[in-house]
């Protein structure tokens, strides 16, 4: 809260499954949920599988593009369910700074497959430092823009975020 009035109210989560087909081509099955009161959004839902190549690999720094197809299922405040196809791009980017720190920086595009001009688009940019080698201490900024709110929600929210990270 500031002075009282609230600046946040918004969930996002993401789960991934991916299988190397070539040693830098992967299918992948993902997951994404957002909740976002002060965009009126509900839920979004869009469980989507797609492929994707790793266009950098090393060591140090890795650069990844992806696209998959699905659904989504988007309901807003004071508004019916709606189910649509889904198309997404993505792209993420890491640079290790160090064998315990890296740069991340990613972002993803879901589009309506009936209309294209209904989209959501995030992006983030962030530090990470190992904790250990499973977990993670992350500092994010993230920016989420809505193209088509409903009502008089903005399209756009930015977030400062910290968060503990955990890889299986």
């Amino acid at each position: 809260m500031v002075d009282g009035n609230e600046n946040a109210d918004r969930g996002l989560v993401a789960t991934r499954l991916e299988r190397l087909i070539t040693e830098r081509a992967y299918l992948f099955g993902q997951l994404g949920y957002v909740r976002d009161r002060f965009k009126d959004i509900d839920y979004l839902i869009a469980p989507t599988a797609g492929i994707g190549y790793k266009v950098v690999a090393t060591d140090r720094t890795t650069f990844d593009v992806d696209t998959s197809l699905g659904m989504a299922f988007e309901k807003n405040t004071g508004l019916e369910l709606e189910t649509d196809g889904a198309v997404t791009l993505g792209e993420k980017f890491s640079h290790k700074l160090s064998a315990n720190a890296a740069i991340t920086q990613g972002s993803t595009a879901l589009w309506k497959m009936d209309d294209f001009g209904d989209a959501l688009y995030t992006f983030s940019a962030g530090l990470a430092a190992s904790v250990t080698t499973r977990v993670q201490l992350k500092l994010e900024f993230q920016d989420v823009y809505k193209s088509r709110p409903t009502g008089d929600a903005d399209k756009n929210d930015i977030a400062f975020i910290t968060a503990f990270v955990y890889k299986f």
